[in-house]
């Protein structure tokens, strides 16, 4: 896949393109590329993303200290690769494109500069000045633009309709089997390894503290969980714990923290990646260091028994 940070530096010969931000990549967004794939392979085109960064809602400061993302910018262009997209154009996002006129939008980026033959939106995508544009506009500007445009109905998950909102929701209620499903793969968190206080090995459960790499990734919400630590092209089984460790600490910091079960190496400053799997337990306070070893050996045991499944 072709990476683009200019429009002048694009050269894909009238492609199909699809717009959005396309957080997490979930399966209704995966169905929106492949729609785009599909319709390019069909007119012997490439197809193309356009996207944005930083988030619209970054720049416009709507809501922004709470905003949390589903993937960063780099695992995007993974995911995005591994789709089969031929290119993927990110836009600066400004104040002055979020005022833009949709159908100005239309014609100078899309029509003018890069002659697309067709455009695939999602149901609900809008974008342009107080999110006017949609497929009904780009529709009414189908023949004068030389193009087509399609649009993708919702996609379900049971009986729910995808969205990266409703990913984050189930994951901050730890319900790890409906945003994993949401997203069509494991949530993943990717992080550099931090030296901590050392008490995790004092009581022979050695844990890796997580700093994310992306300050705005979405985590899950506090509790244990069963993971798999991905390091050096290797696969780990691991139980994660998310919270405020309250036995053990005084409460007012927050820590990921992996113990990798049967793991001996040092990977201090190291990165790695955390795939959950399932939430194991609420994070609880025990009355001694005996009784917390206790449910770690118990905790242990229930996410081998886990991951042996997956």
């Amino acid at each position: 896949m072709q990476i683009f940070n200019t429009i002048n530096s694009i050269n894909l010969s009238r492609p199909v393109v699809t717009i959005g931000f396309f957080d997490g990549v979930h399966v209704g967004h995966q169905t929106i590329l492949e729609k785009t794939i599909e319709k390019a392979k069909e007119l012997n085109r490439d197809s193309l993303l356009i996207t944005f960064w930083p988030h619209p809602r970054i720049v416009l400061n709507k809501d922004a200290e709470n905003l949390k993302l589903l993937t960063s910018l780099e695992e995007k262009k993974k995911a995005l690769a591994a789709i089969g997209l031929d290119g993927m154009l990110i836009m600066e996002f400004t104040p002055e494109l979020a005022t833009q006129p949709p159908n100005i939008f239309i014609q100078q980026i899309l029509v003018d500069q890069l002659n697309i033959s067709a455009i695939v939106l999602g149901y609900n995508h809008v974008f342009g000045r107080k999110g006017e544009g949609n497929y009904n506009l780009l529709k009414t500007l189908e023949t004068e633009g030389g193009f087509t445009a399609h649009q993708i109905d919702p996609v379900s998950v049971g009986e729910i309709n995808v969205s990266s909102t409703k990913i984050r929701i189930a994951l901050e209620q730890g319900l790890l089997n409906i945003a994993n499903a949401m997203l069509g793969r494991d949530y993943s968190i990717t992080g550099t390894i931090e030296g901590g206080r050392q008490l995790g090995r004092a009581i022979g459960y050695p844990t890796a503290n997580i700093s994310p790499s992306e300050p705005l990734k979405q985590i899950p919400g506090d509790g244990v969980y069963a993971v798999w630590v991905d390091y050096n092209n290797n696969s780990y089984p691991a139980m994660l714990n998310i919270g405020h460790n309250p036995t053990v600490e005084d409460g007012l910091h927050k820590t990921i923290e992996a113990h990798i079960i049967g793991f001996k190496e040092n990977i201090y400053d190291r990165e790695i990646s955390v795939r959950f799997i399932k939430k194991i337990r609420e994070e609880l306070k025990f009355p001694s260091l005996d009784a917390l070893k206790e449910q770690l050996a118990d905790d242990k045991i229930t996410t081998l028994k886990i991951l042996e499944k997956v």
